[in-house]
Formats: C-alpha cells, structure tokens, sequence
C-alpha cells in the first residue's frame, strides 16, 4: 500500500496528465473533492515532493505564558520516566506528562501540543516511521461493549519466550480489562490448559471476574479439535464461574486490538531486559503489572490510573476457597459460549475443527454470533441480534448432519426448521 505522498503524486498524474475529471479521481482514490482541490492547489511542478508534503501545523515557538520553571520541569519529568528504574513502565509521552501535571495540581499545566513541543526542541522525541494503516471492512461484529470496568476482559498468552542461552520455552499470559486498562501478567512455563487456568483464578481473586472474556481460538483455550463440543479446561472453568467466552474470527488478532497494543508495549519495554532465571522473569512481570496498574494515565478517564478507576468499580470475585479448577472434569450444564464467526460464500460457519453449520448464502461476508446454551445443548445463531438459525448442539450429533434433510428442533415453545450439514 503507497504511502500519502504516492497517493497525492497519483492524483496530481491522473488530472494534469491524464486529464480525468475530479470526479473519476476522487472515485478511484476514495477521496473527497476538497481533499483533491487542495493538493490541486498546492501542487508545484518546480518541487513536487515538497508541495505534496505535509505541512507542519505544530507550534514553531513555544508558548510564551508558560514559565521557564514549568518547562524545566516538564523536561525533567521526561527524562526522568525515560532513565529512572522506578519509571521503566510508565508512558513517557506529552500527554502522560500532561494527565501526571493535572493529578499534581500544578499551577500551570501547558497543554499536550505545547509539551510536545518543548521535547522536539530538546531532542526527546524520536519519530518512528509512519505505517499505513490496514484498511478493515466497516461491517458490524458482534462483541460485546466494554462499558464498565470487567464487562469485557481480554486474554492472551505471548511466546514461546527464551532465556538469555537458555533452551526452556516461556509464555507471557496477559489479562487486560478493555474498560480501564488495568492488567495481570504472569510467566508461564507451558501452554497447557491447567496452567492457564491457575493465572485466571489467581488473578481473577484480586482483578475481579468478567462478564465476557475475549480471546483467540488456539486450541489450550478452546479445547481439542477431535472433540470441538467438550470445550476445554479454560471454558469450562470460565462458566463455572458464570463467565461467557467470546472467540474471535480466526485470523483476525485485531479484534483483540487493546491487549494486542499492549503485548506491544511488553516487547519494547519487559521484553528487551535480559533475565538470568525463570524467577528474576517472573519478578519483573510483577513489577511491569504493578506499575502500568498505577502510574498509565488515561485521558479518555480524565486521567485517572487503571487502579483508580477499578477502585470505584463494584467488582465479583470468586469464592475465597474456589478449587474446582483443579479438578479433572468440570460439567458442561450451564453458562454460553460465543463464537464470532464471518459467513463464508457457501452460507457457511465453523466453530471449530471442521463443526459446520449452514446460515446463509445471502449472509456471506456477514459477521454473525454463534451462541451455545450449554444448559439446553443448542446453539443460536444471530445476525445484528436477530436470531437465524438454532441447531443442536449435542457432543455425539458432530460430523451427523445430513445437507438434505431438515429437522425441527423445539426452542422456547416453539418448533424452528433448521437444515443440517454433514
């Protein structure tokens, strides 16, 4: 994908050499007329890279009503968050600067672009290089909306992660509250089930238990592929606890997007410290928890930290003597999991390990949310809320659907025809 100066570039090709209308470019380009009149408009055939540029729009002088004391000492905070070991994992930007000034009270809290530019001047800011960004489609998903603090969780697990020389495989296991940021971390050695779920428990006693979990469909958290209906450890510890997993679409991370910005966040910060023993790892992923829980201002919470906004928040924990992670076999009677699935061309979803069932040919390209009721063994498949489709969902019906036949499943009083698939 061509960067800005390439697209303005093109645009300026089709009009003055081409000759094509503004009309047929802005369709092409999918850009508005404004946007091609001003490029038109500052084109100069004399210097085509700089008159296609962008302009700079920050301020060229600082501010003068700000006082050298304030400037100082913005400067110093800086480096100090930069150098200081207590500030390895706080935000280091203007606007964290910013958002710290105002929990201070300071009598003069310079505004985020003038900070900005007070670290430009001193040689702080390091630009990195612009990358386009990956065009998603504007369809509507199904996940649930993070509006309080543990309505939506997110779970991930990061490796397999070495040690300095060392050849024993490490994961990185990483909660992260959607609405307040807040996180646990811990260092796994394996990717086993019984290990995921003793970080969920452990962490849910003081980080509180979701209404929804979101994550990925790798196997140690969905269960096995030869048998997709019995679910896993992680699932069904998850509805023991009357939590619902949400399973991405395969192939799409970015639908995880907050706990994936943070996994980059642990790359460039946690994961650049080179540790001698598995111990020392586990220390400072304490440490990092500790202190993005206490010091990451958020502006979009008038900056308050993860910690504060949690503390306002009227959480549920598990039972203080809850065990019955440990136990081998937890029942599948109660609770719902979701998958958000894209229909295919056919009309078609997988949950899982090849479990198909059949939406709709004119859905295709539609996300849609497969809900399994574990209680009733049927799963309801929705689009936009709508229910339209329900099937059984018995563990011994998998790979015995029949594409010719239809069968009548009662749901709620009421007889639904569904086909069924092989």
């Amino acid at each position: 994908m061509y960067d800005k100066l390439e697209e303005r570039k093109e645009a300026m090709l089709m009009y003055h050499v081409h000759h094509l209308s503004k009309a047929k470019i802005c369709r092409r380009l999918k850009r508005s007329r404004p946007w091609l009149d001003r490029w038109l408009e500052r084109y100069d055939p004399g210097d085509i890279a700089g008159s296609l540029s962008d302009h700079q729009t920050g301020p060229k002088h600082g501010h003068s009503l700000w006082s050298n004391d304030i400037r100082q000492q913005v400067i110093d905070m800086r480096k100090t968050r930069s150098q200081e070991p207590q500030w390895r994992y706080a935000f280091i930007g203007a606007q964290a600067i910013h958002l710290e000034l105002k929990a201070l009270d300071s009598p003069e809290v310079p505004p985020v672009r003038t900070i900005h530019h007070w670290f430009v001047a001193e040689g702080l800011v390091n630009h990195p290089e612009k990358q386009s960004k990956e065009e998603k489609g504007s369809k509507s998903i199904p996940l649930p909306v993070a509006d309080v603090v543990n309505r939506v969780q997110q779970l991930d697990l990061k490796g397999p992660l070495y040690l300095e020389g060392g050849p024993t495989k490490y994961y990185l296991a990483v909660i992260r509250d959607r609405y307040s940021h807040r996180c646990a971390i811990d260092v796994l050695d394996c990717r086993e089930a019984q290990g995921i779920v003793d970080f969920l428990v452990a962490s849910w006693h003081w980080f509180g238990l979701p209404d929804y979990l979101q994550l990925d469909n790798a196997l140690e958290f969905r269960g096995s592929n030869r048998y997709p209906r019995s679910f896993g450890k992680v699932v069904r510890v998850a509805v023991d606890l009357g939590i619902e997993l949400v399973f991405n679409p395969p192939g799409e991370p970015w639908r995880n997007g907050g706990i994936e910005w943070f996994n980059g966040f642990l790359d460039k910060r946690l994961l650049q410290v080179k540790f001698e023993d598995v111990q020392a790892f586990r220390a400072e992923a304490r440490v990092c928890q500790e202190q993005c829980n206490q010091t990451h201002r958020l502006a979009e919470h008038d900056g308050l930290t993860p910690n504060e906004i949690a503390a306002h928040a009227e959480l549920r924990f598990p039972p203080k003597d809850y065990s019955r992670h440990q136990s081998k076999k937890l029942p599948l009677d109660r609770g719902f999991v979701s998958f958000v699935r894209l229909v295919r061309k056919s009309g078609r979803i997988t949950l899982g390990a090849g479990d198909r069932f059949m939406v709709d040919p004119d859905l295709a390209y539609q996300y849609v949310l497969a809900r399994v009721d574990l209680s009733q063994k049927l799963v309801r498949i929705s689009l936009e809320e709508q229910e339209v489709k329900a099937y059984d969902f018995s563990a011994d019906t998998v790979g015995q659907w029949a594409m010719d036949e239809l069968q009548e499943i009662p749901i709620d009083d009421e007889i639904v025809k569904v086909l069924v698939e092989v």
